[in-house]
């Protein structure tokens, strides 16, 4: 058999293809070895940026659907001590001080809007070139923007509307003080005469019987903001977890505190008015003293209510847990005031109500059935001589005046 040799002619390499291959790739590398880390970074921040704008704006929709949910609470409450004081109209000397002006102030129109809304993060994303920039999703803008008209449209609304307008404006009030035998005796008999002449009124009665449309409404709105707040999360893919840990670092001003930073005695940073003190002890417990100076047109000086609550506490995380006991202690010391004899009498009432109000409080804050638990989002600043607490209703600070 004769053998064939077959013979493979190698094939050329396409150096020109090969040579453009190289070029690119020694261009790209040369970028990223010249520009490149840097460039990556600059995309890395961008992508960070644009999250932390839409979470600003996503945790200013949920703030929002709060402040209703609050509204709604703040609401039924105010329904039910209207409730309470209409029960007891034809007995009104048995209705608590407290419950009536807590009525008469439910009714009564404010100086300024009953209805407004912070609208800081607002300013911050529509003022900002830079928000806009960052997002490059339009789809997501165009729901922040209709997010901010709708809740524009809701305030404007809820503060000309009738139904959630207070029937009783400020200078109405205003009339009732300078129709009172003494306007600065701001004592039973006078919460009595605005309750049995507002409870006649017409738009009083209306106002009250439609808090449950005041109610519904401001559950509707909360639930719409909260719907776009989750709409937003889905186009951003940013989940529930990663915004509570926005929020929480947003909070955050200081350092976490500690037990061993915490022992010690912290004096509040309080009006001029009030003096308060505050010691945790290393068994878990502490103690709050506080000083209210009193002033009034009855005397000169200042008459003093000094208060003593205990409780104990627990660090939990970021969190200072206290609970609050029973047991308190309050006095009143008119050591320091000077009257005419013929206001003795008069400071007595004063003294005598203002006594009624304080127990009332302090029974409420301590709960005497049983403790009240109470838990607020702690730091301490890098001196390690100021704690912030902060919860939804604000923000305190406690310096600490044991200093060595």
């Amino acid at each position: 058999m004769k053998m064939v040799t077959m013979h493979f002619k190698p094939k050329v390499p396409n150096t020109w293809g090969i040579g453009i291959l190289t070029s690119v790739l020694g261009t790209t590398i040369s970028i990223l070895l010249t520009f490149g880390t840097s460039a990556l970074i600059e995309r890395k921040e961008k992508a960070d940026v644009q999250r932390q704008t839409a979470m600003m704006v996503i945790h200013d929709m949920e703030n929002s659907a709060e402040i209703f949910r609050q509204y709604v609470l703040t609401e039924e409450r105010s329904f039910n001590t209207a409730q309470y004081v209409r029960e007891g109209k034809h007995n009104m000397d048995a209705v608590s001080v407290d419950s009536l002006l807590a009525f008469v102030t439910y009714v009564t129109a404010s100086a300024s809007q009953n209805y407004v809304f912070d609208d800081s993060s607002e300013r911050t994303f529509l003022s900002s070139q830079e928000a806009w920039k960052n997002i490059d999703n339009a789809t997501f803008i165009d729901a922040v923007q209709d997010f901010y008209h709708q809740r524009r449209v809701i305030y404007s609304a809820l503060n000309n509307d009738y139904l959630f307008t207070k029937p009783v404006s400020n200078g109405e009030y205003y009339q009732m003080l300078l129709q009172s035998p003494d306007w600065q005796e701001l004592d039973t008999a006078f919460w009595v005469n605005c309750a049995e002449r507002y409870l006649e009124r017409k738009d009083v009665r209306v106002y009250v019987d439609y808090s449950f449309v005041r109610r519904r409404h401001f559950n509707e709105y909360a639930d719409v903001f909260r719907s776009m707040a989750n709409r937003c999360k889905f186009m951003m893919g940013i989940s529930d977890e990663e915004l509570a840990q926005y929020v929480q670092n947003k909070s955050r001003t200081g350092k976490p505190l500690t037990e061993k930073k915490l022992i010690g005695k912290w004096k509040m940073q309080t009006a001029d008015d009030l003096e308060a003190v505050r010691e945790y002890h290393s068994d878990h417990t502490s103690t709050t003293s506080f000083l209210q100076y009193m002033s009034y047109s009855y005397y000169t000086g200042q008459i003093v209510l000094k208060c003593t609550l205990n409780s104990t506490w627990e660090l939990r995380g970021d969190s200072l847990c206290t609970e609050q006991h029973g047991d308190y202690t309050y006095e009143f010391d008119r050591s320091q005031i000077r009257y005419q004899p013929e206001q003795e009498e008069a400071i007595n009432h004063l003294i005598e109500a203002w006594e009624q109000s304080v127990i009332a409080s302090l029974e409420q804050m301590t709960n005497t059935k049983g403790e009240q638990r109470k838990s607020v989002f702690a730091s301490i600043d890098a001196s390690g001589n100021k704690i912030e607490l902060r919860d939804s209703q604000g923000v305190i600070y406690l310096i600490r005046s044991d200093k060595p």
